[in-house]
């Protein structure tokens, strides 16, 4: 089995998603979608049996940089309308495919939701979250938000958003709130989007204890979402 797994900031990569797809066989190939010197190809729907849209500071808010997202919104919506093929989205990767799917993306009315709080799940017999507690902490890092796709289900929320996760026909999963974080990543996004963190307050001194917590959680639900 192949995988894509699209970055849009050098920083922000598959972090535990990595170790998981290696674990269940999957080829890894990467496509650096802030080098935009870098074209994906056209076929890539084709190539790969799973896509990893991750997270990054673009917005697919407007029109602005349709241009630049042009590509990933052809490859989010061949990948849906493909047999055989899945597709997961994790913040920004969500909002791209909440939009292929017809649903308004647009900054969030309640500001920027930054930092760990907890996310529920809404849908507790879905496959997703076999071995999974009903609630459990999550990391955000966003400002944008969408409205939950036609036809798609709610997974997960929060209490400043609700749509934090959804799925499309079992195929298409979007992300919004972060599980794929290592400590290592925590910390280098502490550095990296100090000025946006500092926006919802400081992160905690010590990472440990939470990033343990994230890798657990993140692991069951990354793996179900596979196995499906």
């Amino acid at each position: 089995m192949r995988s894509l797994i699209v970055r849009f900031k050098d920083c922000e990569g598959p972090g535990i998603l990595e170790g998981i797809l290696k674990k269940k066989g999957y080829r890894i190939t990467y496509h650096n979608a802030y080098d935009r010197r870098i074209q994906i190809v056209p076929e890539a729907h084709l190539m790969f049996d799973l896509v990893i849209l991750l997270g990054g500071p673009q917005s697919v808010v407007g029109t602005k940089e349709d241009d630049f997202f042009s590509p990933y919104y052809s490859l989010a919506e061949n990948m849906i309308d493909t047999s055989g093929r899945k597709l997961i989205g994790i913040c920004l990767g969500s909002q791209i495919i909440a939009k292929v799917l017809g649903a308004k993306v647009e900054v969030g009315a309640k500001g920027p939701e930054v930092g760990f709080s907890e996310v529920q799940v809404q849908k507790k017999d879905s496959p997703v979250f076999q071995g999974v507690p009903s609630e459990f902490l999550g990391f955000h890092l966003h400002e944008d938000s969408f409205d939950l796709p036609k036809g798609s289900e709610l997974l997960l929320s929060s209490a400043l958003y609700p749509n934090q996760m959804f799925s499309f026909k079992n195929k298409a999963f979007g992300i919004q709130v972060h599980l794929e974080p290592t400590l290592e990543m925590l910390e280098i996004w502490r550095q990296v989007h100090a000025p946006f963190i500092q926006k919802a307050g400081a992160l905690p001194k010590d990472l440990r204890k939470e990033a343990d917590a994230l890798k657990e959680i993140g692991t069951k639900v990354f793996e179900n979402i596979l196995g499906i």
